[in-house]
């Protein structure tokens, strides 16, 4: 639908009506351009709302025109009024305010700064029309505080609980800078930048106070949504990381770490790994070795997830259950299943567990927590890898725990013969937002075509199978 040009459409969605003032008006409204947000995202109704203050302000314009502008002489008149060939130019200074006349360049003579000041005397005897002069911002409407308890009726509800404990504290320091009662509309963007700046001096990291900042972003986008704030966001963006900083956080060693093999070996020894103590870490353990999947993708499955497709036997990773939540739209995705898996018995731990009557793949550990879903199996790996086994990363920022087997999947796979793609769809990495290719035209991978990504992962080559396969039933 092609709008009016006085009808925009902000980023938020929201429509806003933009109208310029006409040049010979500027003085008089003290204004070049009216913003008005419509408060609403409905095209038919904001057209209705946009087109009546159109007629509206088109009709102020016309009413003041004449009173800002009057009507020239015509040049008839000008040249009744002086003699022909006897015209003279002067230069005149106005007072920025008043627009009244403070100095005057004549040739010296008494004789001319007698004309001049007469010529002065007719152009400015009628006063010009005063400058509109706008009201100052009020500090009244909505304040910071009751923002926040907007916030939390409407949008806390549809967050992770460790997301919203994430944006909770970010808040809480927020508020602590600038203050409860504020109104919302008087927080500026120096405001914000001030109140990061403090958290940098602090000694907070800079990627750090840039996910603080995001998170207390996402109240004002709310508050721009519903028209309680007009403008851009005064908080989103006010810490970038660089991509340089970004290199150069990675040169430090701040990234996840894959398992060494000789490592690997150790955590998946049955005799090392029966010193876990439950099942959720033992079998967390094997799924994201052949899999790849993030920790709260495995711990929230259910048994529905499982199923036969095309003859396969694969494991949906998706959001059809309580409690289950995907981190983007490429992590909902299908995948089969290994047949080292089958080897050790995870179908049959399936049916098992089906005939019993759960529901889950592991009905006894909480997906429940404050944490994440995958808290747990998280906990219990890292301490088993960490503290029962020893393992520590190779560098001193270096992270080493079950993510680390995400990356020992796409790097093994990235050595084999299996395309770019298949791995994506395998361990559910998203694509740029411009792939056209992939996101228009791609169907979505089969069972079959994925099950050639089982070559790729060669962990049997090492792979106690009856050792593992007797600890796990």
């Amino acid at each position: 639908m092609r709008l009016p040009h006085y009808l925009v459409r902000s980023a938020t969605g929201v429509f806003h009506f933009r109208l310029k003032v006409p040049p010979a008006l500027f003085a008089h409204f003290g204004l070049r351009v009216v913003k008005r947000s419509l408060h609403t995202r409905e095209p038919k109704t904001a057209q209705a709302y946009a087109y009546g203050l159109f007629v509206r302000y088109a009709g102020l314009f016309a009413a003041h025109r004449d009173a800002a502008m009057p009507k020239p002489p015509s040049l008839a008149d000008i040249l009744s009024s002086v003699d022909r060939g006897h015209t003279r130019t002067y230069e005149l200074e106005l007072d920025a305010h008043t627009r009244q006349p403070t100095r005057i360049r004549t040739d010296g003579t008494e004789a001319d700064h007698l004309r001049a000041l007469q010529a002065m005397g007719v152009v400015f005897a009628q006063p010009l029309p005063p400058r509109l002069t706008l009201p100052e911002k009020k500090g009244t409407g909505l304040t910071w505080e009751q923002a926040l308890v907007l916030y939390a009726e409407a949008e806390s509800k549809g967050l992770k609980p460790n997301t919203w404990s994430q944006r909770q504290r970010a808040c809480a320091s927020f508020t602590a800078a600038i203050g409860a009662k504020t109104p919302v509309a008087n927080i500026t963007r120096v405001m914000a930048a001030k109140w990061a700046h403090g958290l940098i001096v602090g000694g907070m990291a800079k990627r750090t106070v840039g996910n603080v900042v995001s998170q207390v972003a996402q109240v004002f986008r709310m508050l721009l949504v519903r028209g309680e704030i007009e403008g851009a966001n005064p908080v989103k963006g006010v810490v970038v990381v660089s991509k340089k900083e970004k290199a150069a956080r990675r040169d430090e060693g701040f990234e996840w770490e894959p398992f060494e093999l000789a490592d690997l070996k150790r955590v998946f020894d049955p005799a090392n790994l029966k010193r876990t103590t439950t099942e959720h870490v033992r079998w967390g353990a094997l799924i994201g070795l052949y899999t790849g999947a993030r920790v709260g993708e495995v711990a929230q499955l259910f048994l529905s997830d499982f199923a036969l497709v095309e003859g396969i036997p694969c494991v949906r990773f998706q959001v059809a259950n309580d409690g289950q939540t995907i981190k983007t739209e490429d992590s909902r995705r299908l995948v089969p299943l290994h047949p080292d898996l089958l080897r050790l018995g995870l179908w049959e731990r399936v049916e098992r567990l089906k005939s019993e009557g759960e529901q889950r793949l592991f009905p006894k550990m909480r997906i429940d927590s404050g944490a994440g879903t995958g808290n747990a199996i998280s906990k219990g790996f890292a301490y088993y890898v960490q503290t029962q086994l020893g393992l520590q990363p190779r560098r001193k920022n270096g992270i080493l725990a079950f993510h680390s087997l995400r990356k020992n999947v796409i790097q093994m796979l990235q050595g084999s013969a299996v395309p770019e793609e298949r791995r994506r769809a395998l361990v559910g990495h998203e694509h740029g937002d411009q792939d056209v290719h992939r996101s228009t035209y791609m169907r979505t991978w089969t069972s079959e075509e994925l099950a050639t990504l089982f070559p790729g992962l060669k962990w049997s080559e090492w792979l106690d199978f009856v050792g593992l396969r007797k600890m796990l039933t």
